[in-house]
């Protein structure tokens, strides 16, 4: 659902972070899906029968690289009492966590490795993702009020899904990704 017609059209006129505030209202990591994306919508485009399909995924990653994203202003947001447990501080996690911030809600995700990012951290080479990318997006996403991160904590061993209900989190999202079983 991110609106691809208003940030190319931003991207057009150079207005570039009024493209990116576009972007991330549904898309808090642009700069990485601009890198990494398969981007089968431009393989299906239509746009392809009369010239060639835009690269929305290339200019979603040129917006990213022209603003830092904490220059851009965040909306006001009403603080409410839920709070919400994340297991998994990967794109899936991250996201959730951008988007229930957003709408108030206090989040505290809880990630087994000493640092966010899953597969994206560790999966996908440096020269193909930058850490600092990665790193920035990640350091947007967790700076928004109400979004805490502990590290080094992993389902099963340090807590249960039960146990945290008990804490009072109103609910518990698994964002635990595919770190194994992978072939």
């Amino acid at each position: 659902e991110v609106n691809a017609h208003g940030y190319v059209k931003l991207i057009g006129q150079k207005k570039y972070k009024e493209a990116l505030e576009v972007i991330t209202r549904n898309l808090p990591m642009p700069g990485s899906i601009g890198r990494i994306c398969p981007h089968p919508c431009e393989d299906a485009c239509r746009r392809s029968q009369v010239e060639d399909a835009l690269s929305i995924c290339t200019l979603k990653r040129f917006a990213a690289d022209q603003v830092d994203l904490n220059t851009l202003e965040l909306p006001e947001v009403t603080p409410r009492d839920e709070q919400v447990a994340i297991v998994g501080a990967g794109p899936a996690g991250l996201t959730a966590a951008w988007f229930l911030a957003r709408e108030g809600v206090q989040v505290t995700i809880f990630e087994a490795l000493p640092a966010a990012g899953g597969m994206l951290k560790v999966g996908i080479p440096d020269y193909r993702l930058p850490p600092k990318v990665l790193d920035d997006e990640i350091s947007f996403i967790t700076s928004q009020p109400g979004v805490e991160v502990k590290y080094n904590t992993a389902l099963g061993k340090d807590f249960t899904v039960d146990s945290l209900m008990e804490q009072g989190y109103k609910s518990v999202y698994l964002a635990i990704g595919c770190h194994t079983g992978m072939a």
